[in-house]
């Protein structure tokens, strides 16, 4: 009968939020080294939008009907979007490694915090009978700068030496570590963390039964 490894993982991790350029970044998602793409469409991207309350309802029917209308504006869309996930992932696996973010990586979130420019102006009707306040600018546009406005608040204004890379090859979830110590190298250690220790602890076990295990000899041929 095979030795069962130890349950090794410990204590849950305390809850946290996640910040918004951490949820977005984690849509790209690893599953045993099996890469999903969470939002793999514009449906999904908008759903997931609106989940964060960065569009209304409203404006996901709206943009939903207009996409679907338009299939080479859904693609440019859903790129823009993906830019931004890459953009998110590179910048938080340099400052993991490094520190902070290179300068060509500053340009590009800068370019997109750009596009999410608007304003409001005051309108009326064709007669005057009627005022309506409304923003002019692109939605979509504006929830991309607000997801790249997080990332930029957090390099700003929090702790950029807490943000990781879960150290599982395999899963590869960007988090902020809000532990007190400040050591968390797993997005979470009931999953990736109890996997590594477990796959540690088995490796060592191995190793011992290779160094007890008695070598097998040829049996010696009887004298004539």
């Amino acid at each position: 009968m095979s030795e069962r490894a130890p349950d090794l993982a410990g204590p849950h991790e305390p809850a946290q939020g996640d910040e918004l350029f951490v949820a977005f970044a984690n849509t790209l998602a690893y599953t045993r080294g099996i890469v999903e793409d969470q939002v793999p469409d514009t449906d999904a991207l908008l759903a997931w939008l609106r989940a964060r309350r960065l569009i209304s309802n409203r404006a996901q029917s709206a943009e939903a009907s207009s996409l679907r209308r338009d299939p080479a504006e859904a693609a440019r869309r859903l790129e823009r979007f993906r830019h931004l996930r890459d953009v998110l992932r590179a910048i938080s696996t340099e400052v993991a490694a490094r520190g902070r973010p290179t300068r060509i990586q500053l340009r590009r979130l800068n370019h997109i915090l750009r596009h999410g420019l608007h304003y409001h102006q005051l309108e009326t009707d064709p007669d005057g009978a009627r005022y309506a306040f409304a923003q002019v600018g692109d939605r979509l546009d504006q929830a991309r700068a607000t997801i790249a406005s997080s990332l930029a608040q957090f390099l700003a204004d929090d702790v950029p030496d807490r943000l990781r890379i879960c150290d599982n090859d395999a899963c590869r979830l960007v988090f902020v570590d809000r532990s007190p110590t400040g050591r968390r190298r797993w997005c979470d250690m009931r999953t990736c963390g109890n996997q590594a220790k477990v796959a540690r602890h088995r490796a060592r076990a191995r190793a011992v039964l290779e160094d007890v295990e008695p070598s097998v000899a040829e049996p010696a041929l009887p004298d004539h």
